[in-house]
């Protein structure tokens, strides 16, 4: 339009003014806010390793006092005597009934058969049982069919071995009742980051402390010991028979106790210490919907299951 008219452009204020230009920052001041900007990513970094530090440490504390409580030292020590009971089983009944009773591999075989069978319902029915039973009372009725299924291979003679058979159901009971109400007992009593740790301890007492101390003074016994006037294998599965019978007085002895006290039983959960402490809501149903009940009520439960 300038040109049609005849008259000059107007020019541009930077034209005119070079001043008036936006000129590139210093390389002073790119070097500080560079050097503000590290400063406070490393700020921020130190701030969240302190962070995870003191998580870790809170953590660590709270693995302790889980680990420590009174009950659950107490229940490590039942399964680590459920795991030498286990082994005096595995490690030596063969021996017993082939040299001594006369069976056969092919009667061994099939015993190994029968009881495995016997695991596979009460596993897929763990979750129900639990409901309904709770830890203590897997563990005792677990405790009881390894004392009737001993008490069984002490009376086998040479010519009623097959009725061993008859016997294995009862390990099917026994282990599948223990390790499931184990397994849950960790899941309750150990927080769950740690819920690793917690069935390291369990595996460690149960099938490394049991297992070792149960192979070694089985067969020191079946080789050396008498009892109640029988030698070898006899005599084992008595004395098996009777300390597992001890072990059960023993805990209903001193869950009875306890409840004249008014304490929680020696297998009492956190979620069983809130719930007869009225603490609400108690999730029910479901492992994962145990899992989330059992972190609420350890939380509210902690100081008043010192006990």
């Amino acid at each position: 339009a300038a040109a049609d008219s005849g008259r000059e452009p107007l020019q541009r204020p930077e034209d005119c003014c070079p001043s008036s230009r936006q000129l590139p920052a210093a390389p002073a001041d790119a070097t500080l806010a560079a050097a503000t900007t590290e400063a406070e990513t490393a700020e921020a970094e130190a701030e969240a390793e302190a962070g995870v530090a003191e998580a870790e440490a809170e953590e660590a504390a709270s693995l302790a006092s889980a680990a420590l409580r009174p009950r659950f030292v107490f229940f490590l020590c039942e399964m680590m005597a459920i795991g030498l009971a286990f082994t005096v089983v595995e490690k030596f009944i063969f021996v017993f009934i082939i040299k001594e009773l006369g069976g056969s591999q092919s009667l061994c075989g099939y015993s190994v058969a029968v009881n495995v069978i016997f695991e596979v319902p009460i596993f897929h029915f763990g979750d129900a049982l639990l409901r309904t039973l709770g830890h203590e009372a897997m563990v005792l009725l677990s405790l009881l069919a390894y004392a009737l299924r001993v008490f069984g291979y002490s009376c086998l003679q040479p010519h009623t071995v097959w009725a061993l058979l008859a016997l294995e159901p009862l390990h099917g009971i026994t282990y599948a009742l223990s390790w499931t109400a184990a397994v849950d007992k960790v899941k309750a009593e150990v927080p769950a980051a740690w819920q690793t740790s917690g069935m390291l301890l369990l595996n460690s007492a149960m099938w490394c402390a049991g297992r070792t101390a149960g192979s070694l003074l089985g067969g020191s016994f079946l080789q050396h010991g008498r009892a109640f006037g029988h030698s070898g294998g006899r005599a084992l599965y008595l004395v098996a028979a009777c300390a597992s019978a001890g072990l059960i007085a023993a805990h209903v002895v001193i869950t009875l106790l306890l409840r004249a006290a008014g304490q929680q039983p020696l297998l009492a959960s956190p979620l069983a210490a809130a719930a007869a402490a009225g603490i609400e809501p108690l999730v029910a149903g479901g492992s994962a919907g145990r899992q989330e009940g059992w972190a609420a009520a350890r939380v509210r439960t902690r100081d008043s299951d010192r006990e």
